[in-house]
């Protein structure tokens, strides 16, 4: 099997960060305090989603989409 792509939406709250991910049967959704904590936390359960699968990823690997939606 390939190494999936992985894109998260990144969106800002009005405190901290919050992410999702969603593939087949995985989904993911964390968030941080900061932007640094989020990145940490999206990689820790990147990688324990896919360690069943054999995968082991680096914050380089992953794709953040932020969310660039403005609140009128």
């Amino acid at each position: 099997m390939k190494k999936p792509l992985i894109i998260v939406d990144v969106v800002k709250e009005d405190v901290g960060y919050s992410a999702v991910f969603s593939e087949g049967d995985i989904f993911i959704g964390t968030q941080g305090d900061d932007f640094e904590e989020l990145k940490n936390n999206i990689l820790e359960a990147v990688n324990l989603a896919y360690l069943d699968k054999g995968f082991s990823f680096q914050m380089e690997e992953i794709q953040l989409r932020p969310d660039l939606i403005e609140s009128y």
